[in-house]
């Protein structure tokens, strides 16, 4: 966390972050109640009060239009990819760049990224690679997944957006690549929120099987990356979906 603004504006200013951050959070956790709710069946369905339905059921409204006016996504040569991504607030206001994890993708920021726009921060919601319309520009390129491949590939669009330093948010993969920017590229980094932790892999670690009950825990992982994984997400897409959430 930089300190050289003073410790005053410091903590006003990571106060005004996590403030509207929190708050979206509440929205999107009532949202995606709502939805839950909406889902969940007839005879959940049934049980509840009308006007409980009626409240899920607008709450599921407002959360895809917030998904369908989530944009325009842009395009910028970002390294070895061409980088999909959604840019809100003012084109000066101090950098945020908002990271996702999987599976999912920018819509999660729907409501947390015009949040932080209206208080003048400068919102950059990248697609990871692989994701949405992010793409390699070149089809000999290495598909690497590592997570040190995540990190260089935000600092190329740092660098690409013209963005020295910038605070970093992000949940799941987008924790873990945010972490790995602030450990290895200090400079770079104003401020680091990690909703998973402070989470870098040992290698090495990663290495020793865990025992079958807790490998289980991790089975999605192994799936995706199999040509058995890849036509079960294209037939199951949704279930699978709603599986690993």
């Amino acid at each position: 966390m930089d300190t050289s603004d003073g410790p005053a504006s410091v903590n006003h200013d990571r106060r005004r972050f996590l403030g509207a951050t929190g708050a979206a959070l509440l929205a999107v956790g009532a949202g995606l109640t709502g939805c839950t709710q909406a889902d969940a069946g007839g005879s959940a369905a049934a049980a509840r009060p009308a006007a409980a339905r009626r409240s899920g059921t607008s709450r599921s409204a407002a959360a895809m239009a917030a998904i369908k006016s989530f944009g325009p996504v842009k395009q910028i040569t970002t390294g070895v990819l061409n980088t999909g991504y959604v840019e809100l607030g003012p084109a000066h206001g101090r950098p945020v760049i908002l990271m996702h994890g999987f599976p999912y993708d920018i819509h999660s920021y729907v409501e947390v990224a015009p949040l932080l726009a209206t208080e003048g921060y400068r919102v950059i919601v990248p697609y990871a690679r692989g994701y949405g319309s992010t793409t390699f520009l070149s089809s000999a390129t290495p598909r690497n997944v590592d997570q040190a491949a995540f990190a260089v590939d935000v600092l190329a669009i740092m660098d690409a957006l013209g963005i020295q330093r910038a605070t970093l948010a992000g949940y799941d993969w987008g924790s873990r690549t945010g972490d790995i920017i602030a450990a290895v590229w200090p400079d770079r980094v104003k401020g680091l929120v990690s909703v998973a932790g402070y989470l870098i892999t040992d290698l090495a670690a990663q290495k020793v099987p865990l025992p079958p009950k807790a490998e289980n825990s991790w089975w999605y992982q192994y799936y995706f990356v199999t040509v058995r994984g890849v036509l079960g997400l294209s037939k199951y897409r949704y279930d699978l979906g709603l599986f690993v959430w």
